[in-house]
């Protein structure tokens, strides 16, 4: 079809989607690269979103291609990054799509692999100082292949994280975690090469989506060779499952994502091809149907979709869909399709900020500001202007809660878990992954949008290892932390206000520290507050009481001398609220 043609039929379809935003409500991202401080030049397919320094903070890390070196960008809270790729040794030159974060080693801290599209892939291990180290030839981890989707997920439930790694033209390959710092490949054995011969992987992921409590595999192909769904047979086998659950989808597949468009408490699957996207739903007797089609989701024809995701992008409680399209190859620019609550999606016109001509590929999403509604990163190629494009969400403002969630021992930051979160009628279903869209990761904390709701009955958390844990005496508007236990949420990140709690944690400076810090408390009146210190394992290590007068800033001194490096938790506690947040000691 002529180019201009195209643009024509676009500008037409574009005018039409200007009117579906003003029905919808105001949805609306601006673009704050520039002045968030990310910048460089190279060709980028992936983003990693994780917190590399444990401050509570999502950083991102993007992988290039042509020559350029791997970047990792510090959030230094607000939305304000710095460069610290060289300082953090993981800014070496290299030819990558693909990077996944995981704590392979369960200290505590998230770990890096970095997949390469030409030489060997990359084992970081993050030090717990900032930096990361080199340790590919001491993991038994050797890929030289071509690297698309990765996973990490613990598919035995032995609670170490094991590597699922894609491959151009390759068997992929199934990394078993040994627990001490090893893997073996064991994908011919139990069954998870994927494609029968050589295969074009292009994204992939790990979910349960028949709700037994094992991590499945969802991986799409380019070219017509077929989806493949391996189903997890109880931690000892896959077996593929494609043709019965009618997930064979013969498409030119590239990104994936996993939700639940229509509550039902079953994750649906949506991937990005080249020309029309596929969207399938999850029909609870281990069968998919294809809805693309009648629930508008399809895309405009000659669309290149790549980065893909789902997430609530104006926190009415129903997850919507975001594609980040490769423009200069059909000329499609990206597209976000609100959920209409109906099994049916509505495409928003460029008045939203986020229909944007990036050329791209990856993308991820969290909430880089921490004000309850999530953000986007997306990359692309430097073909294009502004081919890198954080996209901040000023969406009209719905209530929200997140939660971080926490093991203390195997598998720390919880990856497969899944939570469910109950309020009235309203149920929503929601998980954790280290590997998502095509070649990314989106933020490991768990956003649930909740419209006009302002309280919650209860969480329930479906851990790894499948054992059931159940949360009580939230509320909306807070981002939890939920360590596994008692069954009891040990508090709220730094969302306290003034008119709801009496008092703030303010800051905690240094942190990271050696030895000493110091705890900014505001009391909004006069209280009487216990301050508490606790380890990874949720064991009680100090705890004091103090009087704090009201309108006035405290200042708490809080030594940690005699014990060893690591992540702990202080807790602030007064009559009526409570307030956790993470340190880390280093030594």
């Amino acid at each position: 079809m002529d180019w201009k043609i195209l643009f024509l039929k676009q500008m037409k379809a574009y005018y039409l989607l200007f009117v579906i935003n003003l029905l919808i409500g105001e949805v609306l991202f601006t673009d704050i690269t520039s002045d968030a401080g990310i910048s460089f030049s190279g060709m980028s397919e992936g983003v990693c979103v994780f917190d590399y320094n444990n401050d509570g903070f999502d950083d991102i890390l993007f992988t290039t291609r042509g020559g350029s070196t791997i970047y990792l960008y510090k959030n230094n809270g607000g939305i304000n990054f710095t460069n610290v790729s060289i300082e953090s040794n993981v800014g070496q030159e290299m030819e990558a799509r693909t990077a996944i974060a995981g704590d392979y080693d369960n200290d505590g801290d998230l770990d890096l692999f970095i997949g390469a599209t030409i030489g060997s892939s990359k084992f970081f291990q993050n030090n717990g100082d900032g930096t990361f180290q080199d340790i590919t030839n001491l993991t038994g981890i050797n890929v030289n292949d071509q690297v698309r989707g990765c996973s990490w997920f613990d598919f035995n439930q032995d609670g170490y994280l094991d590597l699922y790694v894609g491959l151009l033209f390759e068997p992929n390959l199934l990394y078993k975690n040994n627990g001490d710092g090893t893997f073996i490949d064991i994908a011919q054995n139990v069954g998870a090469t994927g494609p029968t011969g050589a295969g074009i992987i292009m994204g992939l992921g790990a979910i349960d989506y028949n709700r037994d409590g094992y991590q499945d595999l969802y991986i799409t192909q380019d070219n017509y060779n077929g989806n493949i769904l391996l189903k997890n047979e109880n931690g000892i086998f896959f077996t593929d499952v494609s043709y019965s659950s009618q997930t064979n989808l013969e498409v030119m597949g590239m990104g994936i994502a996993f939700g639940d468009i229509n509550k039902d408490g079953l994750f649906d699957f949506y991937t990005t091809n080249l020309n029309e996207n596929s969207l399938l739903l999850n029909s609870s007797n281990g069968s998919f149907t294809d809805i693309s089609f009648t629930s508008g989701t399809q895309d405009m024809l000659g669309s290149m979709g790549w980065g893909t995701f789902f997430f609530d992008a104006n926190n009415d409680g129903w997850i919507d869909i975001y594609n980040n399209n490769e423009t200069a190859f059909g000329g499609v620019y990206n597209s976000l399709m609100i959920n209409q609550k109906n099994l049916t999606f509505s495409m928003l016109g460029p008045s939203c900020g986020a229909i944007i001509n990036n050329n791209g590929y990856g993308s991820a999403f969290s909430d880089f500001d921490h004000d309850g509604d999530l953000d986007m990163i997306l990359v692309g190629h430097s073909s294009n202007v502004g081919s890198i494009n954080l996209l901040r969400n000023d969406s009209e403002a719905n209530n929200w809660v997140m939660f971080e969630l926490q093991q203390n021992q195997n598998n720390f930051y919880a990856i497969g878990a899944t939570v469910e979160l109950f309020s009235g009628n309203e149920k929503q279903i929601n998980y954790i992954a280290a590997g998502n869209g095509y070649c990314s990761q989106n933020t490991f904390d768990i956003h649930f949008g909740l419209d006009t709701i302002n309280y919650i009955d209860s969480v329930k958390i479906m851990w790894p290892d499948n054992q059931d844990e159940v949360f009580y005496d939230i509320n909306a508007n807070n981002k939890n932390i939920l360590i596994r236990g008692n069954g009891s949420s040990m508090g709220k990140l730094n969302q306290a206000s003034p008119t709801t709690s009496n008092f703030s944690i303010k800051n905690i400076y240094p942190n990271p520290f050696n030895t000493e810090t110091t705890v900014s408390i505001k009391a909004h009146e006069h209280i009487r507050s216990n301050l508490q210190l606790f380890d990874l394992k949720g064991n009680l290590l100090k705890e004091n009481i103090y009087e704090l007068r009201g309108n006035k800033n405290h200042f708490i001194r809080l030594s940690l001398d005699t014990y060893p490096t690591g992540v702990y938790f202080v807790r602030v506690i007064s009559r009526s609220h409570i307030t956790t947040k993470k340190i880390q000691l280093l030594k």
